[in-house]
């Protein structure tokens, strides 16, 4: 009984091993790209099928001389997941071939029969190149155990940072890879990364999640293996020619090397190699990105929109009640600049009393820009009745693949607004029906009501044009005009001066910026607090030292401190904070920080301005 009972288990194992196969895989692997002369290999692998249920047809190599193979591996593997037991096994047909002749070269698509149903891959087009002419193996030798020289050579191991455009529209999106290249030699490891400054730039981090992603390219007609190591997508926020700084890091490699010592049978054993660490500091070299300003032309609905996009709206009820509220919706869609666009403002009218404007969000990152939707909520409340109209709402954007303007516009709503009845019926409510807030606000400017009855008139006192405050007054008057007629010339000379009156209103301006910061930190919008704070802190900088943004920096600001003999403390504050808010604007964990960072840089704002004066 005990047999019986352990033969049905096994049997039923084996059928929902059976039943929780996977569908049967056909897929090729191989490299894009190798030099002329060296082996590599070329796999096919049949997914869920045993090799007794598989006719493998091979491909045609031409191109290639075939060193070995096809050969024949089989592996599988058991597991148990909810419960269910879960078979997975691949059948691999491998071919070990070297390239003959440079050029690209296509192998065909191979083919596989399994329990009757066919399948074939795809066909693999390989790059070929000639090996450099120096030819050396380089350091590969020492990697291998072969050498002695631990030196990385400049051509060994690289990094780059390239951009997939460097001639944009303001606004227009930009893709930036940071990417580690190597040839001969084993790297371990990347350390001590220092990512480049995107100064002028909206960022975002677009890498794909997990481990850099490896490969292989072509690059001075070597092949090298490559990592990608960060995409980052830009959006250039000023005109001109913007540089991104060259992306640092330290790269780890591991030599290998036959000992040439006495061995004991256990080095013998554990292959008696000697290993070496060799660390080396590499730099990119930097990124040039001429940004134009958009043409001349454009609409008066025209707000820094790069990109193309729809436009849908939602209007209220074409009949409400006077003290319902309503809400006016915008959703604005398609592919752009989204995080540069700022919530429109729309035209109500003056009897609507309207509310603060509430964002939604649905967009993604990804290397071809931001696209998704963006939704503006209009709520009001319209108090006194009447027939109104919501004129048509337009926006207009610079789309840089047709370079023009476009403007999108919707349709006039006219609603309909009833007496509040609910309201006449509460002590001291009510609304006067047939008189609009506009016709309130002219009886201040009316004729008050005749007093009736005696005027009840009585001397107040001697006159006070012949009291000693009265000549006093004169006299102040006089000095004061006397210091305005000197005055006034160098004011007039002063205020033809665009330089001097940027540097006057900096101060002003900053503040202001300053102002609309905190009420973004206070609607808890990370994103609107940190461009505000960059706005007022590069727009200080600007003003007040008459430097056009595209020549602004870091060390721009420094250096003209320290002309001015502004403390060196201060200089790195400022710097400090700057920094601060752009490594923060997008990042999830810097909320808690924006009251601090909005108190150190009004603060500081202050120090300065009394400094320069």
């Amino acid at each position: 009984m005990k047999k019986l009972i352990l033969s049905t288990l096994a049997i039923l194992l084996t059928i929902a091993a059976a039943l929780a196969q996977g569908a049967v895989t056909f897929d090729v692997t191989a490299p894009t790209a190798v030099e002329t002369g060296t082996p590599f290999r070329i796999e096919f692998v049949v997914g869920n099928a045993a090799p007794e249920q598989i006719t493998f047809t091979p491909p045609s190599i031409e191109g290639f001389e075939v060193l070995a193979g096809p050969s024949e591996s089989y592996g599988y593997d058991l597991s148990i997941a909810g419960g269910e037991t879960v078979r997975t096994e691949a059948t691999t047909y491998t071919f070990v071939i070297r390239g003959v002749t440079a050029g690209l070269h296509t192998i065909s698509a191979a083919g596989a029969v399994v329990s009757g149903k066919s399948y074939s891959t795809r066909a693999m087009t390989i790059e070929v190149v000639a090996p450099p002419e120096d030819g050396a193996a380089g350091h590969g030798g020492a990697a291998a155990g072969q050498g002695s020289n631990y030196e990385i050579s400049d051509t060994d191991a690289f990094l780059r940072v390239t951009a997939n455009r460097t001639d944009v529209y303001k606004g227009e999106p930009i893709v930036v890879t940071l990417k580690l290249y190597a040839r001969n030699i084993l790297v371990s490891g990347l350390d001590n990364q220092k990512l480049p400054a995107f100064n002028g730039f909206w960022q975002q981090d677009i890498t794909p999640p997990g481990d850099p992603t490896p490969g292989r390219e072509t690059y001075n007609n070597r092949v090298y293996d490559t990592w990608l190591l960060k995409d980052y997508l830009l959006y250039p926020q000023q005109s001109g020619t913007l540089a991104i700084e060259p992306f640092e890091a330290t790269v780890n490699v591991i030599f290998q090397e036959q000992s040439t010592a006495p061995r004991s049978i256990f080095d013998d054993f554990l292959g008696g190699q000697n290993i070496r660490h060799v660390n080396k500091r590499l730099a990119s070299q930097s990124v040039r990105i001429d940004v134009r300003e958009w043409p001349d032309g454009a609409p008066a609905s025209f707000d820094g929109a790069v990109g193309e996009f729809r436009l849908e709206a939602t209007p209220p009820p074409s009949a409400m009640n006077a003290n319902q509220s309503g809400t006016y919706t915008l959703r604005l869609s398609g592919t752009g600049n989204f995080p540069l666009i700022r919530a429109p403002k729309l035209s109500l009218p003056q009897s609507f009393e309207q509310y603060n404007v509430t964002t939604s969000d649905n967009t993604r990152h990804t290397r071809a820009g931001t696209n998704g939707y963006r939704e503006f909520s209009f709520p009001f409340i319209p108090r006194s009745d009447g027939l109104y109209t919501i004129p048509a709402f337009e926006f207009s954007y610079f789309d840089p693949q047709q370079r023009r303007y476009a403007t999108l516009s919707s349709r006039e709503t006219s609603i309909e607004v009833a007496a509040d009845s609910t309201a006449l019926s509460r002590p001291g409510g009510g609304i006067v029906s047939g008189i609009t807030r506009e016709d309130l606000r002219v009886f201040d400017q009316d004729i008050q009501f005749i007093k009736r009855g005696a005027p009840g008139l009585r001397s107040k006192g001697r006159a006070f044009m012949a009291s000693p405050l009265y000549f006093g007054l004169l006299a102040f008057l006089a000095v004061v005009f006397f210091v305005g007629f000197l005055a006034l010339p160098r004011y007039l000379r002063n205020m033809q001066s665009d330089r001097f009156v940027r540097g006057k209103r900096a101060n002003k301006v900053a503040l202001r910026r300053f102002r609309t910061a905190e009420t973004s930190m206070k609607r808890d919008d990370r994103h609107g607090f940190y461009d505000e704070m960059l706005k007022a802190l590069w727009g200080y900088m600007s003003d007040k030292f008459d430097i056009p943004m595209a020549d602004l920096t870091k060390e721009r600001i420094r250096e003209e401190l320290f002309e001015r003999n502004v403390p060196e403390a201060q200089s790195l504050e400022y710097v400090r904070i700057i920094s601060e808010c752009e490594e923060a604007q997008y990042s999830p964990v810097a909320s808690s920080r924006m009251g601090e960072i909005y108190r150190e840089g009004v603060a500081l704002i202050s120090e300065l301005e009394s400094a320069l004066k």
